[in-house]
């Protein structure tokens, strides 16, 4: 029954995390959101910060749903690894364009999968 928790609890921090909480970084993990902002064309200045909103959105995605595996001594090693492939989903969606919202969604599940399987 334990299991069964610590699923439901990562689902549920998943769905918070990406759709509930996310707010404005959901625009500023965007390359066009910041071009839009600054009339066209992002300042060299500012060229980059897309990536301080992704990853930022990114690490408070991991942390949240690797909470329920509070206890794993592999802890501090799945929240990094879930950065790192959460911002290279969302940014092959938001920027790249690569995939749509449900493949989006399928690979986040997948990660969770994955990170059950190894915690």
């Amino acid at each position: 029954m334990a299991f069964v928790h610590t699923v439901l609890l990562m689902l549920l921090a998943h769905l918070v995390a990406d759709y509930t909480l996310q707010g404005w970084l959901a625009d500023g993990k965007q390359k066009a959101w910041w071009d839009k902002a600054f009339g066209g064309r992002t300042p060299d200045a500012y060229c980059l910060d897309y990536v301080a909103a992704l990853a930022c959105h990114a690490l408070y995605w991991s942390l949240l749903v690797c909470a329920p595996l509070w206890n794993s001594p592999r802890l501090a090693w799945l929240v990094a690894v879930n950065t790192v492939v959460h911002a290279v989903v969302d940014d092959m969606k938001a920027n790249r364009r690569r995939i749509n919202l449900v493949q989006d969604q399928l690979l986040h599940a997948l990660q969770i999968g994955v990170t059950l399987a190894v915690a």
